[in-house]
């Protein structure tokens, strides 16, 4: 749990970076459509996968830390 706590944010802001720069390229090329590719779904789904996962640890370890104090 606390590997996956330390991983888990790194994934979120390559994956944020990512689509950032798909949707910058769309925008410059949309010819090319990076964000209506299957592996950009997939992608966004782990994305938001991620999302989750990090906003539950991070409310988690905010609510074990005050019930210490």
């Amino acid at each position: 749990m606390k590997r996956l706590s330390k991983i888990l944010p790194h994934i979120t802001i390559i994956l944020a970076g990512m689509f950032i720069v798909f949707w910058i390229l769309d925008i410059l090329n949309p010819t090319m459509n990076f964000i209506n590719r299957k592996i950009s779904n997939k992608l966004l789904l782990a994305f938001c996968i991620s999302a989750i996962i990090t906003a539950i640890l991070a409310v988690y370890y905010q609510r074990k830390s005050d019930r210490k104090e």
